[in-house]
């Protein structure tokens, strides 16, 4: 006969164990998604949207058919999961919070950088022009797939509503302003990194510092 703390141990062990299977299949499980989706961005870049396949993407990524299709139910799925994942990336370099201490100038400039992280780096490059061209030949299909992802806007909105609560701007739409700010952002740096390859964004400093003052200028307080 087992004695009950012997009993109680083993319980306890075996407790461990079945978590640590969890973690372990829940931690293989997430790292299968980053593969396959990293393996649908390097072929939705080379083939385009159209011409792409899940089997190409299953072997680009190094997994099965099936796995592919475990994780993602058609390549319309898979492309939206690269889409939210690219613009999650993107979010994730604008939770500034607005500070009363530090100058509009220098936290307009951090939104507008965290902008610029989808096209500074050739991968984010690449997938940016793909994007791209896939919303520009295809309004409607880029209408549904932007229409279940959050505003790109909103921590920049919170921002200058703080600002304009602050005294610092004054507006009467903040999506107006958020609009014009963004605007100016991809009309004079991000699109000319796309048509260059990035060969323009050695040069984005000043351009950076004129598009701020020009915001400022709009829509700051004196």
């Amino acid at each position: 006969m087992i004695n009950y703390t012997i009993r109680c141990n083993l319980s306890h062990g075996d407790f461990i164990m079945t978590n640590q299977v969890k973690t372990r299949k829940k931690r293989d499980t997430h790292e299968k998604r980053q593969v396959i989706l990293e393996g649908a961005v390097k072929v939705f870049i080379e083939s385009g949207y159209d011409v792409s396949s899940m089997d190409k993407i299953a072997e680009v990524a190094g997994v099965s058919k099936r796995t592919v299709y475990n994780h993602f139910q058609s390549k319309e799925n898979l492309f939206q999961a690269v889409v939210n994942d690219f613009l999650k990336q993107r979010d994730q370099q604008k939770p500034i919070e607005y500070s009363k201490t530090r100058s509009l100038e220098e936290q307009l400039k951090e939104f507008a950088e965290a902008e610029l992280y989808l096209i500074d780096d050739p991968i984010r490059r690449g997938l940016s022009k793909f994007l791209t061209s896939v919303f520009v030949m295809d309004i409607e299909f880029g209408k549904k797939v932007r229409g279940q992802v959050k505003s790109p806007h909103e921590s920049f909105i919170n921002w200058l509503n703080s600002a304009q609560a602050d005294g610092k701007l004054q507006f009467q739409s903040v999506q107006l302003a958020a609009q014009i700010f963004y605007g100016l952002v991809e009309g004079c740096l991000t699109y000319n990194a796309l048509f260059s390859d990035g060969a323009s964004l050695k040069f984005k400093e000043p351009i950076l510092t004129e598009l701020v003052s020009t915001f400022v200028s709009r829509y700051g307080v004196e």
